[in-house]
């Protein structure tokens, strides 16, 4: 399933923190049709832009070297049950660290 990769604009719909939810949408239009929201479930941690104008998923690499376990830590006996997901429009990397991840398109 991963890479993904959605030539549309994207943006930061929701986040619930009670649920730890977190979806980004893109709307119909400009020739798209339908809406494709990504919602990421038991997320810990996240780095995102609220905008994007293409979207791009993929396993993070090593994340001793992006840093990224310096802003979660993530015990060692939960870490299997996690998973680190870069998010990018092609310049600009974030991330969101979750449980899993799920593609709706309507």
């Amino acid at each position: 399933m991963l890479p993904l990769h959605f030539k549309r604009p994207f943006q930061l719909w929701s986040y619930q923190v009670s649920h730890r939810r977190l979806v980004l949408r893109a709307r119909p239009g400009g020739g798209l049709d339908g809406t494709v929201e990504i919602e990421f479930l038991n997320v810990l941690g996240m780095k995102l832009k609220s905008q994007y104008p293409e979207l791009l998923i993929s396993p993070a690499p090593d994340t001793a070297t992006t840093g990224i376990d310096e802003f979660v830590d993530i015990p060692d006996r939960h870490r299997s049950r996690y998973t680190t997901l870069l998010v990018s429009d092609g310049s600009d990397d974030g991330f969101v660290i979750c449980g899993s991840l799920h593609v709706h398109e309507n």
